[in-house]
C-alpha cells in the first residue's frame, strides 16, 4: 500500500474517533461538532464540484480522474480531504498554545472547538 491512501485513511480514522469523543460531549462540544460536520461537507461539495470542472480534468486518484471516481468515490474523497484539514489544524493548535490564528467558533457564545 502507498503511503499516501494510508495517511488519508488514517487522518478519516484520526477525525471519525475526534468526533465520536466530541457527540458524546455534545453538551459541551456543540461548536467542535458543528465545525466537524461542516468540514465534511465543505469537502464533500469541493470534490463533486471539482469533479464536474474542466479545472481537475488531469488530476488523478490511484490512476482516475475525479470524472472517473464513481459517487461514492467522489464523496469519500471529499472526507478523506476534510479530515485531512481538520487534522493539520489540530498539530497548529498542539503546536501553538496561543492559538494565534484562533477564529471564533461556529455557535455564537460556545467555546472554541
Amino acid at each position: 500500500m502507498d503511503i499516501a491512501p494510508a495517511v488519508l485513511l488514517a487522518t478519516l480514522v484520526w477525525q471519525v474517533i475526534d468526533f465520536l469523543r466530541e457527540l458524546t460531549n455534545l453538551p459541551t462540544q456543540k461548536s467542535a461538532v458543528l465545525t466537524q460536520l461542516a468540514a465534511w461537507i465543505g469537502g464533500v461539495v469541493v470534490v463533486l464540484l471539482a469533479a464536474h470542472s474542466m479545472l481537475f480534468d488531469h488530476f488523478s486518484v490511484n490512476g482516475l480522474t475525479l470524472t472517473q471516481l464513481d459517487g461514492a468515490g467522489q464523496v469519500f474523497l471529499g472526507l478523506v480531504i476534510a479530515s485531512f484539514a481538520s487534522s493539520l489544524v489540530d498539530v497548529k493548535q498542539a503546536l501553538d498554545r496561543n492559538d494565534s490564528a484562533a477564529k471564533p467558533p461556529l455557535i455564537p457564545g460556545a467555546a472554541a472547538a
